[in-house]
């Protein structure tokens, strides 16, 4: 329809009255077609009666105009979709009668290009009800609210073609309802955010009817807002007629500052409003006297220093002269003390230029610098104040208290300068002064304090940072450990099958289908039977205890009533659902049931799973094994005794002379669990009764018993992943040496570890057991050494203890929280496996607090991993806020007089060093292990720890190097301790008076 015939129909002919509906129809009927033009001539072509009308229809259109669009819309979705399908259709024919396959996959890249997503051009119905408003609606406030109402507020609404067909619609109206409909219009702007892109829609509008009316703005916040957000040029803003209404609003209405925050000023932008407010000043259009005391009048009105920033550039690029400054003196002076800092230095900067300040003004200026609290200004205000004093007739006696504020300032430079220049001057201050700054001492540090004492007079406060009335206990005594829960016998307690979530019940229900398989396996079959699980392990290699304890539970039900051998259990279910027989039981040779070793195939490789995670599951693997071979032992060997994972020497004996008597054959990885979990130290009777053991399980726990055991040591390595475009390092990780300066940019740090074992003090007995620990194998007596460790262990022990340690866990959590219960009597063996484990963030696998305290209950030396994996959890505040509970470990070592604290320290260091981890965590836990008695312990770790965390030669000094000394100073006086610290001497020697050095100064003092 064009627009000849729209306003033709409906239209009068002479001597007709016009038909409403026709009229009405024909409104709608442009409305529809989205033509904002065609909207506007339609209306205003219609006489006031029938505009009135329209007026009066179109607030109840509006859901009717949205449900057109909303059709139009899917109509449009629907034909651009039937094309994109039909063009696609055909790309993938051309493509295959070229002979290329055409995926789906790649459908998205072939649509975008061709601009197949785009969105239809007649979406907007509210733009098109906005123009018949603002043409048909009489009075300008009515207006004002019709183009303000919420629901016609759509996201395509507020084009510039909107604007100009309302400014079309709008200027057809007299110029006196044009000015009240523009003033109006202002008021009900509103400001909706800092960035131009979010302010409000009817600005742009109520500018242009505000410029052509001519009418006096009124005072409005937003209206200025949205005046600055349309950066102009000089040109433009020169021939603008708000400009002399709103300029001088510019430095008061609220929001100004923030968007404009961001402008530069070296140089100003071409088009920005620095650029354009220099250029109109310098040619006269503006007067400078208007900037500069608006900047004035914006810096005395306060607020936050970055929306003050324009101001500053624009008050900088300005550059006041000399009288300018002197005429605006007043200002500039009650700006020093309250200003922000970047409105405060340059102020300083234009007062010192003048030469013709009165005392009065020159006391008022430097009290104010001296009340800041920032350095650089409190520096400035001492200069000062030193510059006065040189003149003999000057009064300092009123700048005094001043002095004041300089000694509570948190820079030890700031306080030893403000001290230094007090001496100096002391004469000059008089009576009053001098009482006023023997006041204002208190807050000084004590050596600060005592040499102003020496010239002023009065008592040394007593240092807050001292021991603070802390009061010595002794250590609690050593948690004792629970026994461990009495084996299972009874088919109807066993419990359903371990889950990994807890190492005891594991522990017991293995134990208990061992003991009950050869005392009651029908019952224990049929236990079995109500307790198996829907699912079944899957394909491939078993790295889930529940997986073996499942199969174990198959076997136990498929093998039930059976006479025995691996013949008849490996039948059944399971060639259907578990291992198949002749891939899990073989006869290995010889008369007679025996067991193969195809079972541990289901075993993850030695390189894929860290090596107490395999060796858990070769313990499981070979009781399966046993059991699908029906020659299970009486009971298992490693059973322990304490919920510590321990066990008993004597029990482990009676357990080996009742194998003796039946004949029966200890299974290796069995035998090497028990052997790890003895206590290190065993009674002599108990060690004879072992050295009387016949077999050749009895020899290896009688040579284990006698000291003849592995004693492995830790070796930590941190590596990191320097920035891109380190020069000589690629992409490969690089060692790190302790004192290493720190690298630059992002590091990310790893960590590994190395075991190696040292040969312990033995009696001389040798021998070993060979074979590669898979069930069948010989226990033989060997006089060598295997692989390199001592003698006295098994070959799945000498894994265990020697070698790398990797991080291999993937999927799988590895049982890290029952690794200590493996190897109760291990201590730095155990933490060597969980370090590579200690940083991790996103992997399920990650060490816990648990094992922390596991560790600390464990028995065995305490190195360089065991000592960083206690240390990581005593500055980590992530797993608990409570200082008190992270120190728990640490007393509980220091009973145990098992604390490596010059270790702990040290590693805590370079976890401080080389992590997110801060200091304050780390000395409120040692605060919290003092107070719990390990107040020498905690003197010892702070030895170690300082030796690693004050800075070294070339490195920057920082404020935590300085509270690291206070917190030692305070640790030093509860242990009472003495004796000089290498490093803190060094520092203590050196001739600045910063605070860092003053804090080793005291500890030095202290010790010596």
């Amino acid at each position: 329809m064009t627009a000849q015939e729209v306003a033709g129909e409906g239209g009068m002919t002479a001597g007709e009255e016009p038909v409403w509906e026709s009229v009405w129809e024909s409104v709608v009927a442009v409305l529809d077609t989205g033509d904002l033009d065609l909207v506007a001539d339609r209306v205003l072509a219609l006489d006031e009666r029938a505009r009135r009308e329209v007026a009066a229809a179109l607030p109840g259109h509006a859901s009717v105009a949205e449900g057109h669009a909303h059709a139009r819309r899917h109509e449009y979705e629907t034909r651009r979709a039937r094309e994109a399908e039909a063009a696609w259709r055909e790309h993938v024919r051309a493509e295959e009668r070229a002979g290329r396959t055409v995926h789906e996959h790649e459908r998205r890249q072939w649509e975008v290009p061709r601009h197949l997503w785009q969105v239809s051009g007649d979406e907007s119905w509210a733009a098109p009800l906005r123009v018949a408003g603002a043409a048909a609606i009489g009075g300008p406030a009515a207006v004002v609210a019709w183009l303000n109402r919420r629901d016609l507020h759509d996201r395509w609404a507020w084009d510039r073609r909107t604007a100009a067909v309302l400014e079309r619609v709008l200027s057809a109206r007299p110029a006196a309802w044009q000015a009240d409909f523009a003033t109006r219009a202002t008021l009900k702007l509103r400001t909706t955010g800092r960035r131009r892109a979010t302010r409000d829609p009817m600005a742009g509008l109520v500018l242009t009817m505000l410029r052509r009316t001519g009418a006096t703005p009124p005072r409005h916040d937003p209206l200025v807002v949205a005046w600055a957000t349309g950066t102009p040029i000089a040109a433009e803003l020169r021939e603008d007629p708000l400009l002399d209404h709103l300029l001088p609003r510019l430095f008061e209405a609220e929001g100004v500052g923030a968007l404009l925050r961001d402008e530069r000023a070296d140089p100003p932008a071409p088009r920005s409003w620095l650029a354009a407010l220099r250029k109109l000043q310098a040619e006269g259009r503006i007067g400078r006297d208007v900037l500069l005391d608006g900047c004035l009048r914006r810096f005395l009105r306060g607020g936050q220093a970055a929306d003050l920033r324009f101001f500053v550039r624009l008050h900088e690029l300005l550059d006041p002269t000399y009288d300018e400054v002197s005429k605006r003196r007043h200002d500039y002076l009650r700006l020093l003390p309250v200003a922000p800092g970047a409105v405060a230095e340059p102020v300083l900067r234009h007062l010192r230029r003048l030469e013709d300040l009165d005392p009065g003004e020159v006391t008022e200026a430097v009290r104010a610098l001296l009340s800041r609290g920032e350095r650089k200004l409190l520096t400035a205000g001492l200069t000062w104040l030193d510059e006065i004093a040189r003149d003999p007739a000057a009064e300092l006696e009123s700048l005094a208290p001043a002095l004041g504020y300089a000694f509570a300032c948190e820079s030890a430079d700031v306080q030893g300068r403000a001290v230094r220049l007090a001496v100096k001057h002391a004469k000059r201050f008089g009576e009053a002064g001098a009482r006023a700054v023997r006041e204002a001492a208190a807050v000084l540090p004590q050596e600060l304090g005592e040499t102003l004492a020496s010239v002023f007079g009065g008592e040394v406060a007593e240092d807050p940072r001292e021991s603070g009335g802390f009061v010595p206990v002794p250590l609690p005594a050593p948690v004792a450990a629970a026994a461990f829960p009495a084996p299972v016998v009874v088919a109807g307690e066993m419990e359903a099958l371990p889950d990994g979530s807890r190492w005891e019940a594991a522990e017991l229900w293995l134990a208990g289908v061992v003991r009950l398989y050869g005392s009651d396996r029908e019952g224990l079959a049929s236990r079995l039977a109500g307790l198996m699980p829907g699912v079944v392990p899957p394909a491939g290699r078993w790295q889930a205890v529940w997986h073996w304890a499942r199969e174990i539970a198959r076997l136990v039900t498929a093998g039930a009533g059976n006479s025995g051998g691996a013949a008849e259990s490996s039948g059944g279910a399971a060639g259907s659902e578990g291992l198949q027989a002749g891939e899990m039981f073989q006869v290995a040779g010889g008369p007679g049931p025996g067991v193969g070793r195809a079972g541990f195939s289901r075993l993850p490789e030695a390189g894929d799973v860290p090596g107490p995670h395999l060796f858990l599951l070769r313990r499981w693997a070979e009781v399966c094994e046993a059991i699908g071979a029906g020659t299970p032992p009486p009971y298992l060997l490693a059973e322990p005794t304490s919920m510590t994972g321990r066990l008993d020497g004597a029990v482990l004996v009676e357990r080996l002379a009742g194998y003796e008597r039946a004949g029966v054959e200890a299974l290796p990885a069995d035998l090497g669990q028990a052997l790890l979990r003895l206590p290190r130290r065993t009674e002599p009777g108990v060690v004879a009764r072992a050295g009387r053991l016949t077999s050749a399980a009895g020899r290896a726990a009688a040579r284990w018993m006698s000291g003849d055991r592995p004693e492995p040591a830790a070796e930590i390595a941190w590596w990191y992943y320097p920035p891109a475009g380190t020069p000589g390092c690629g992409d490969r990780r690089v060692y790190r040496e302790d004192r290493e300066p720190a690298a630059t940019g992002s590091v990310l740090y790893e960590l590994t570890a190395h075991l190696h074992p040292a040969p312990p003090p033995g009696d001389g007995l040798a021998g070993d057991l060979t074979g590669d620990g898979q069930p069948g194998d010989e226990l033989v007596a060997e006089p060598a050494p295997v692989g390199g460790l001592p003698v006295g262990g098994l070959p799945v022990v000498a894994e265990l203890l020697g070698g790398s340690v990797e991080h291999r866990l993937k999927e799988h959590d590895g049982y890290l929280s029952w690794w200590p219960y493996l190897m109760p009597s291990d201590r730095e063996a155990v933490a060597a496996y969980l370090v590579p484990h200690l940083t991790e963030r996103w992997l399920r696998a990650r060490t816990a607090p648990a094992q922390a305290r596991a560790l600390a209950a464990a028995d065995g030396p305490m190195g360089e991993a065991a000592a960083l994996v206690q240390a990581y959890f005593v500055a980590d505040r992530g797993w608990s806020a409570d200082p008190e509970e992270r120190a728990r470990p640490l007393v509980e070592l220091a009973a145990r007089g098992e604390l490596a604290a010059e270790e702990v320290g040290r590693q805590l260091a370079l976890l401080v060093r080389r992590t997110e981890l801060k200091p304050g965590p780390v000395f409120e836990t040692l605060e919290s292990a003092a107070a719990l008695g390990a107040h020498r312990e905690v003197w010892r770790i702070m030895t170690g720890f300082l030796a690693g965390f004050l800075p070294g030669p070339g490195e920057r000094t920082h404020t935590r190097h300085a509270q690291g000394l206070t917190f030692a100073l305070r640790a030093a006086r509860w242990a009472e301790a003495r004796g000089a610290v290498a490093c803190v001497a060094e520092i203590a020697q050196r001739r600045a008076s910063n605070n860092f050095v003053r804090e080793a100064r005291r500890l030095h003092t202290f010790l010596i």
